[in-house]
């Protein structure tokens, strides 16, 4: 009886391994630049995102008293795959700043980022 409880142990042990071994990792999603075309605000904030054509946009917050037409905070855009890079030009020396986030999932009415440190956004289009 004791060997029948331990191969039972063993094999559910065994088991137990690989199906933790099996842990199926996310596809990564291909992300066009017509995805991204239109504004999109930053869910629960006025944090707004517009993305125009030819690899341009401009990010303004509505809680800082910011419009769209007062923002100064334009940027490139580029997409490859699911990488979504932006480019902020600093206006002493025209220094590039990017920022790349992993686009975890796009619709056409919400998309959802990731930064390079773990931190989670999501974005829903909104008719401006």
């Amino acid at each position: 009886m004791k060997k029948f409880r331990f191969k039972i142990f063993a094999f559910l042990a065994l088991a137990a391994l690989v199906f933790a071994a099996c842990d199926e990792k996310p596809v990564p999603i291909n992300v066009t630049d017509d995805q991204l075309y239109g504004c999109w605000v930053k869910n629960g904030t006025q944090e707004y995102w517009r993305y125009l054509e030819g690899g341009t946009g401009v990010t303004w917050d509505e809680a800082e008293d910011v419009s769209e037409e007062e923002s100064n905070l334009r940027f490139e855009w580029s997409v490859a795959g699911d990488r979504l890079t932006h480019v902020f030009r600093g206006e002493q020396g025209n220094q590039a700043v990017p920022k790349v986030y992993t686009v975890m999932g796009i619709s056409p009415s919400s998309m959802s980022w990731e930064d390079d440190y773990g931190q989670h956004y999501t974005l829903i289009r909104v008719d401006r």
